[in-house]
């Protein structure tokens, strides 16, 4: 099998899940992924069958109240973080040998395959950053943009996981997603969910950023939803609530799964549960982390912003039940076969 070293940003469950969706992919093309990541996302994608090392160390952005703060210290030891990450990867890969070093919004993997000639692709969809406000942030802020615009370029085929046209290295692959293993029935009933009553997922991180939104969420559901309507969170606990109609489920590993069983999804505007949300055809209020530059475009091009979870009364009964015709996405198999093509003898 074709050794591939693939890395992943441990930054929440966004970037694990999609990496997750290639890793399988890429196994059935006889291409044998050994992830590196970090906190959480380790016993994740080991919950998958893969083999993980962890190694990769990067900082989870401050939030207070939904707002992003302290952008200016995120950056620092961001960059300290990369430092100590690139000591671990520079052993790693000299012990691994991989044939095809990936990297989701990993950088140090990329960037020593860069220098050691090792086929590589850089997959992400952050290509621009945006998160500083204060004028010492924007000072860091404009050296980080700047070296980042100069990665890009630089590394051999960058891959978007979303729609565009192709263009010098950088390749659009469509939105990658996992693959539903379980109907709704069966999802509902390994979740002690009722079928015959209509389910209010939130969708928490797995960092517990979005905390902010577990409260309003709960708050305007009681108020609008009807005494049958179940309300189930995902990701990190929030304080028990000790209320009939809600259902704590923590972290689910195969969200995707009740994401499709449900009949509307709220979530913070992560590219992957709003691509999953699509993917299954399931309704979705994206409220994005306030200041964090990635969320407030993609809640933007739903049409919403942090200002909406002051309408969540109004968009609930608005959006639950109103399904879409699932996308059912293909980048997952897209882009297991791009980097299979960086292998001549795959």
């Amino acid at each position: 099998m074709t050794r591939v070293l693939y890395s992943v940003s441990p930054i929440g469950f966004g970037h694990a899940s999609r990496a997750v969706a290639i890793g399988l992919k890429l196994k059935e093309r006889l291409m044998e992924p050994e992830f590196a990541t970090g906190g959480p996302a380790v016993s994740f994608l080991e919950s998958y069958g893969f083999k993980v090392h962890d190694i990769v160390r990067e900082p989870v952005p401050a939030e207070s109240g939904g707002e992003m703060k302290r952008a200016a210290l995120w950056y620092i030891r961001y960059g300290l973080g990369y430092r100590s990450t690139r000591r671990k990867m520079t052993k790693l890969v000299a012990k691994l040998s991989p044939e095809i070093i990936a990297g989701d919004e990993e950088f140090a993997s990329v960037s020593l395959a860069m220098e050691k000639g090792i086929p590589h692709a850089l997959i992400s969809d952050e290509l621009q950053l945006g998160f500083a406000r204060s004028a010492i942030a924007r000072r860091i802020e404009a050296y980080a943009s700047r070296w980042y615009v100069d990665f890009q370029q630089r590394v051999s085929n960058l891959l978007v996981p979303s729609f565009g046209t192709d263009a010098g290295n950088t390749h659009y692959m469509t939105p990658v997603t996992r693959e539903v293993t379980k109907s709704r029935e069966a999802t509902r009933a390994e979740h002690g969910l009722p079928l015959d009553s209509r389910v209010v997922l939130l969708s928490s991180s797995g960092t517990g950023i979005s905390r902010f939104l577990h409260q309003r969420s709960l708050e305007a559901f009681k108020k609008v939803c009807a005494e049958a309507d179940v309300f189930a969170t995902t990701g990190i606990r929030s304080p028990p609530t000790h209320d009939k109609s809600v259902r704590e489920l923590g972290v689910v590993r195969d969200n995707q799964n009740l994401i499709a069983a449900s009949d509307l999804v709220i979530s913070t505007a992560g590219k992957s549960s709003i691509d999953e949300c699509a993917s299954t055809g399931t309704p979705m209020i994206a409220i994005p982390i306030k200041n964090h530059a990635e969320q407030e475009r993609n809640a933007a091009e739903l049409g919403f912003t942090f200002r909406d979870m002051d309408r969540l009364e109004e968009l609930i009964p608005k959006l639950l039940g109103k399904r879409s015709e699932p996308a059912r996405y293909t980048g997952a198999e897209r882009t297991a076969d791009y980097l299979a093509s960086l292998f001549p003898s795959t």
